[in-house]
């Protein structure tokens, strides 16, 4: 097999001590990428053989977009091996190169007025000498990393998890970070996002977990954010596992944009998942020519639900520095509702959801199914069937 041997230098946080150098073997031959069984060798191992630039993706794949240098001063690539078998040879609107590999198109958002670097006010939730950004009542987000196993190129937190964000987030953060959940008994919700919490070994993961169930027993949600899963399904290990459940980890949110991402590999690892006992949710972004389809959704929603993953929330796309060009306007998240609506088992229906402009929160889009009008109720269905039903005006006799 034509194998090109490398060095990479893996960055780490002052949590994981200094950057270690480690031997990576990256394919750049078609037939030896798809010869390549992800489940032969550890996870780890594997992210050492991650594709940085679109010069090295191109040895394996073709068309593929030339785009300057200078693209990368915004936002890094990363591609693990085994989404680069996904991805079609040839076609240069495959739905997963689409989500990952760079496009001119980002120069263009990058101009735009509109595009942010923190687009959703994170940083000004964010509590003094945390991770923590503490924007509901209840619940926070807590984020544990910086690193990702891929870099999807509409990511609405590249400025942390591109070489050109925010710092590291390292041993002081996730301490001061604990202290203030275990300090706030009104907290009863955390969820550990990134960067991406799975990327932590096992065991500094079971150290973490362990520290807040112990340290604020007041939290009676905890949830996981990981989009690894979908990236490098062998990151669930039986190992893994076995920590979700030691830790009572009541949920574990994926991101499947595209039925071509759910693989019989990632089938048989979500499975192991289930077992632990931690409910599976799926978090979608809705993306200008990858998924705003009303088919492509109903197959996505319907396949999650057939492998025991809930579609939880369809997310209109931020408007982030690079990726302001994958937005689906207004009008068309409303007509992709009403297709799946009614259509597909309600069960596989998601929250579509506008996160608001500087931390206004989720803000759930669903067309008006009921309405009041000229002093009459008028209710329709999926089939724009309609009904007058004037006994739930104010005042009427029941």
């Amino acid at each position: 097999m034509n194998i090109v041997a490398a060095q990479v230098r893996q960055r780490s946080s002052e949590a994981d001590g200094e950057p270690r150098i480690i031997k990576s073997r990256k394919f750049y031959d078609r037939d030896a990428l798809m010869a390549y069984d992800p489940e032969s060798e550890d996870w780890q191992k594997q992210l050492a053989r991650r594709y940085d630039t679109h010069f090295e993706i191109a040895h394996v794949l073709n068309n593929v977009e030339d785009v300057p240098m200078s693209t990368y001063d915004t936002f890094d690539m990363k591609v693990t091996p085994y989404l680069a078998q996904l991805m079609d040879r040839d076609d240069p609107n495959c739905p997963i190169r689409l989500q990952y590999l760079p496009s001119m198109k980002e120069s263009l958002s990058v101009q735009m007025a509109h595009t942010l670097a923190d687009e959703l006010g994170e940083a000004e939730d964010t509590v003094p000498g945390t991770s923590v950004v503490h924007r509901y009542p209840r619940r926070v987000l807590f984020l544990t990393t910086t690193q990702c196993g891929s870099f999807c190129r509409y990511c609405t937190r590249s400025r942390i998890v591109s070489h050109s964000g925010e710092r590291a987030i390292g041993r002081a953060d996730l301490d001061a970070s604990i202290a203030y959940i275990a300090g706030n008994a009104e907290i009863d919700d955390v969820l550990l996002s990134g960067g991406d919490p799975l990327l932590f070994p096992d065991r500094k993961l079971d150290q973490l977990l362990g520290r807040i169930r112990c340290e604020a027993p007041h939290v009676k949600f905890l949830r996981i954010g990981s989009r690894l899963p979908v990236q490098l399904p062998t990151r669930i290990t039986p190992e893994l596992c076995a920590v979700i459940e030691k830790h009572d980890v009541q949920m574990v949110n994926i991101h499947i944009n595209h039925s071509k991402e759910i693989t019989p590999l990632l089938r048989s690892r979500l499975k192991m998942l289930r077992k632990a006992g931690t409910m599976l949710g799926n978090q979608s972004v809705l993306l200008k020519g990858i998924n705003d389809d009303v088919r492509v959704l109903r197959d996505l929603f319907m396949d999650c639900v057939a492998m025991g993953v809930r579609p939880y929330y369809l997310y209109q796309n931020d408007q982030t520095l690079q990726g302001a060009h994958f937005t689906v306007p207004l009008s068309r998240m409303l007509e992709l509702y009403e297709g799946v609506r009614g259509w597909i088992s309600g069960p596989a229906v998601p929250t579509f959801v506008v996160d608001g402009l500087g931390g206004l929160g989720k803000m759930p889009v669903i067309p008006s199914y009921v309405e009041e009008r000229e002093g009459h109720i008028e209710c329709r269905n999926y089939r724009q069937e309609r009904v007058r039903m004037d006994y739930l005006l104010d005042g009427a006799q029941i």
